[in-house]
């Protein structure tokens, strides 16, 4: 039976990651749905989302989550709320149009953009290592959807839907397609803030590729469009281009500590995740640059932002981490059954942790 679903599988990469995505999903909705049982909820009510009681996956929609879906109903009402960049709500209004539950809305396009996400990380994977065989492209994909904090592509946060815009954009530049490509990384920089720095690497890739200069000009000026459009509405709107960054001095006192705050407020993971970052500059500096100066720029939101709010999730979309971590175990066969093991129970952990509205995921 394994080995007659391996072939159906093989070759067909949409298939394999629906099912992939599928299978995730799945446990993912089942441990959360029994989260309680394991670990109390938190009691704070507005880290939770309870405008629909009856919705039995609200577990998955706490802290940012709600807020998302406040946008959808109401709109950018208060300042606040223009840290969280527009895509996704509008995405989320136009499944809601058709679609009762709003949370289920936003929950779908999760799953659904999880699933194209998957997608063009096997089609990177097969452009970048010429791999074709099922079990090596599984265990690269393993490292990119157990990731610690991918709990994030299940839930309703930007996460999937970044993650399959951006990418998008890279498997496209990778195979020139460079159309695709600009109007994907204008969507994802409408998206999340780090689309920017997808904006920086697809540049840098194009440069690798001998593109003339002109023609990374024009592509990032496509690409800028979605977070440009963002800083004009919240001109017109709130009278300050710049909402979504200062508006984080306001939920999060970015800014405001002193750099000893990053040694001082910082936790196992954060390190962690500095250290996988710092190394993964180190391993992609002589193979492909870009993909190093992508590594590290994601360091800038602890260092410009001096607290970690956030950090741990952001870091899902270092996605040459995870292919380091891939290509590094593809040497080290005996050790890789450990490090599934390990990041397994990792995401368990956090998925546990986010299910119960706590903060230990970096939300």
């Amino acid at each position: 039976m394994a080995a007659r679903l391996k072939a159906i599988i093989s070759g067909n990469d949409l298939l394999l990651a629906l099912i992939v995505a599928m299978v995730v999903v799945i446990v993912g909705v089942l441990l959360g749905w029994h989260s309680d049982r394991i670990f109390p909820s938190n009691p704070v009510s507005t880290l939770h989302y309870t405008a629909e009681p009856g919705n039995h996956l609200s577990f998955l929609s706490d802290w940012d989550g709600p807020a998302y879906l406040n946008i959808v109903g109401s709109g950018y009402l208060i300042y606040p709320r223009a840290s969280l960049l527009p895509f996704y709500p509008i995405t989320i209004y136009l499944v809601h149009l058709v679609v009762p539950s709003a949370l289920d809305s936003a929950l779908l396009i999760s799953w659904l953009s999880f699933v194209v996400a998957i997608y063009f990380y096997i089609k990177i994977i097969k452009k970048l290592y010429g791999t074709k065989k099922t079990d090596n492209i599984l265990q690269g994909v393993t490292f990119f959807v157990l990731f610690p904090t991918a709990i994030f592509f299940i839930a309703s946060y930007t996460e999937s839907l970044f993650a399959m815009l951006a990418l998008g954009a890279i498997y496209f530049v990778l195979t020139k397609r460079y159309v695709w490509s600009a109007l994907l990384l204008m969507l994802s920089t409408a998206t999340h803030i780090t689309g920017v720095f997808v904006l920086i690497l697809t540049a840098l890739m194009l440069l690798e590729q001998k593109e003339k200069i002109y023609k990374v000009f024009l592509y990032a000026a496509v690409g800028s469009l979605g977070i440009l459009s963002y800083t004009y509405y919240l001109h017109l709107h709130f009278h300050d281009a710049l909402a979504f960054l200062h508006s984080q001095t306001q939920l999060n006192g970015w800014i405001h500590q002193s750099f000893s705050n990053i040694i001082t407020s910082g936790g196992f993971f954060n390190f962690f995740f500095i250290f996988l970052l710092l190394v993964s500059f180190a391993f992609w500096w002589r193979r492909r640059r870009s993909f190093a100066i992508y590594s590290i720029l994601f360091l800038l939101i602890p260092l410009v932002g001096r607290e970690y709010g956030g950090f741990n999730r952001y870091v899902l979309m270092a996605f040459p981490v995870q292919l380091m971590l891939y290509e590094y175990f593809q040497k080290k066969k005996a050790a890789l059954p450990y490090a599934v093991a390990a990041t397994t129970i990792i995401w368990t952990l956090f998925l546990i942790q986010y299910a119960g509205g706590w903060t230990g995921t970096g939300r």
